[in-house]
């Protein structure tokens, strides 16, 4: 959508309606703009110019009586033409002061759940955060620790610097030199290979192991097995304030629409899909209303960034909210969180 669909004053209306709507949640009428728009046109001219916004498709109207409200159109079209890059540099000192991870390395998933949270108490709205998958990634090593009798830590460590900590069920009689010997025996077959591929064949050695019945590479196949196979889609994804919506005035009015989109929030299939959409796009993603291709999400907006391990997206992280979210200040929190998460893994890894 080309910019000089709206002249000027038709932006500066649009904009001016959506930065009130956003601060109030009530439709904006004609007399409050008046108050407040900068050219002080009069709320006969106001009123002309948002009848033909509404007509337009910028702005809706709810009831004959009442203002207006932004249209998905609307946001879209604030969003790409009426922000300005400088709008998104908020002052790095108060952005520093409420983004804080500690100096100390943690592992992986520990700092993306700190991240996740710190989207959400920022921005009032519910925080995402999708974890890497593995299953893409090349293996390189590996360690198993006995840790309790029928417990082992196990240590992974893809090609892409990226360690993951697993804690997996063992027999009981099984050993730590068993298990160093396990260790050894798929970083010499294994490292290099890709993750999809390992349990593949993992598989197939282990039906192989059965009619052989050498049981300690039978321990090894089946340890790893376990170690590959555990991730499920929805654990992936890290969600916290799932509740913010609840201070939404938007979301309280229709019980049914709060109950889906809670469902949606706990179930995570959906979200993981879109943000899965979200990685393999460079660049931040906005998607607002019916663009996020969900009923429930159709009051919602969606704004995700990649985080990167050196130069590679590993992962995605949003924050995902009302419609009248305060799009200027997200964006730059959603910004300046990928930054810092891509950093922070980056240096953890060496890279």
């Amino acid at each position: 959508m080309s910019s000089s669909i709206l002249d000027e004053r038709n932006k500066a209306v649009l904009l001016a309606v959506i930065d009130k709507y956003i601060e109030t949640a009530e439709p904006v009428g004609s007399r409050t703009l008046a108050k407040i728009h900068p050219e002080h046109l009069s709320s006969a001219t106001l009123r002309n110019v948002m009848a033909d916004l509404e007509d337009r498709g910028f702005l809706s109207q709810p009831h004959k009586s009442a203002g207006r409200t932004p249209t998905d159109k609307g946001y879209r079209f604030y969003v790409d033409h009426l922000l300005r890059p400088q709008s998104f540099l908020m002052k790095a000192e108060v952005l520093a002061h409420e983004l804080e991870y500690p100096l100390e390395k943690k592992n992986l998933q520990g700092l993306l759940e700190q991240a996740c949270e710190n989207l959400s108490k920022v921005s009032q709205q519910t925080g995402l955060v999708m974890l890497p998958s593995f299953s893409s990634a090349c293996f390189k090593h590996i360690e198993f620790t006995k840790v309790a009798p029928k417990a082992a830590l196990a240590v992974f460590f893809s090609e892409q610097g990226i360690l993951q900590n697993k804690v997996l069920p063992i027999d009981a009689d099984m050993t730590q030199d068993q298990l160093t010997s396990i260790s050894n025996y798929l970083n010499s077959e294994f490292s290099g290979k890709p993750i999809k591929w390992i349990l593949r064949e993992l598989l197939k050695r282990l039906k192989l192991e059965k009619e052989h019945y050498n049981q300690l590479a039978g321990k090894a196949h089946a340890l790893s097995a376990a170690l590959f196979s555990e991730e499920k889609e929805s654990s992936e994804l890290i969600v916290e304030g799932a509740l913010n919506f609840l201070d939404q005035p938007e979301f309280t009015e229709d019980i049914s629409k709060i109950k889906a989109l809670l469902c949606t929030l706990e179930e995570k299939t959906k979200l993981v899909n879109l943000l899965d959409l979200c990685l393999h796009h460079d660049g931040m993603t906005i998607l607002i209303g019916e663009e996020n291709l969900q009923e429930e999400m159709g009051n919602c907006s969606l704004i995700a960034q990649n985080y990167q391990l050196g130069n590679e997206n590993v992962g995605t992280l949003a924050v995902f909210g009302s419609k009248r979210m305060d799009y200027k200040r997200i964006i730059s929190i959603v910004n300046h969180t990928a930054k810092i998460v891509s950093k922070l893994i980056s240096e953890n890894q060496g890279v």
